[in-house]
């Protein structure tokens, strides 16, 4: 987990590249590079340069962690998902079949 302080030593202006923030994290720059193409963190380009804001990306991991919890209390709870619908079989996705000429 980061820690304020780690990230208070990161940059003083508190911008920083994808390998830095994911030394700081300890993870992949491809990890980083994929949860900035969900949504998941928030950045700036500078040309073709992402820069992430460290404040900001502090208080989007405090969202996502409280809406984990959030999801496991509704779990726990006993709180039901709603079904996801069975996929159609495969002869009513619209593919068709090439008719074998023999």
């Amino acid at each position: 987990m980061v820690t304020e302080e780690d990230m208070k030593e990161a940059s003083h202006n508190h911008r920083v590249s994808v390998r830095e923030l994911a030394e700081l994290l300890r993870v992949s720059t491809d990890t980083i590079r994929r949860a900035y193409r969900r949504g998941d963190l928030p950045a700036i380009r500078v040309k073709t340069a992402l820069r992430f804001d460290l404040e900001e990306i502090h208080r989007a991991m405090q969202r996502q962690a409280e809406a984990y919890r959030s999801a496991r209390r509704c779990a726990a709870s006993g709180a039901r998902r709603m079904p996801i619908e069975a996929q159609p079989p495969p002869c009513q996705t619209g593919a068709q079949i090439p008719e074998n000429k023999s």
